[in-house]
């Protein structure tokens, strides 16, 4: 079973391009790339998780989301492997599975898609600097915005 996992700051959207909530609107294409994917989606952030509620509702995209794991919702923060072992663990419960998950993380941080890589995560980098991913090599892919990346990895999803 395929999880799709999204950091919100930065990979599903730009804080740099809001200064407040109110500034934050629907983008249609995001809405509609997201909507393709079938397989359960989950935003991971380290910010807190009234921060990522807001964000996820003022782009009305909350509903298409299984869960939101931050700050105030799982024991450890990113890079933490903890983190993502406890995530593991919690996606594993609501599917009622225990065997065969592949997890595609998208992040804007180098450091939080490292130590996912090392529990065999498909990771792949947000940034404008995308063009570095031979640097890196626990990353998988790298893309310049996170819509750019749904739009070529869509056979994946």
């Amino acid at each position: 079973m395929k999880h799709i996992l999204f950091d919100m700051d930065d990979t599903l959207v730009y804080h740099k391009k809001y200064r407040t909530y109110d500034t934050i609107k629907e983008d249609k294409q995001l809405t509609y790339l997201l909507q393709l994917i079938k397989h359960p989606k989950y935003v991971y952030t380290n910010a807190t998780y009234s921060h990522a509620n807001v964000i996820a509702n003022k782009l009305k995209i909350d509903h298409l989301f299984t869960k939101i794991y931050s700050r105030d919702t799982i024991p450890t923060m990113k890079p933490d492997i903890n983190s993502a072992i406890s995530l593991e663990k919690d996606i594993q419960m609501i599917h009622q599975q225990t065997y065969d998950h592949t997890y595609y993380f998208f992040d804007d941080l180098l450091e939080n898609l490292k130590s996912v890589k090392e529990r065999g995560w498909i990771t792949i980098w947000i940034s404008p600097n995308f063009e570095e991913k031979y640097r890196y090599p626990f990353l998988d892919y790298a893309y310049p915005s996170v819509k750019i990346a749904l739009i070529q990895l869509h056979k994946l999803f």
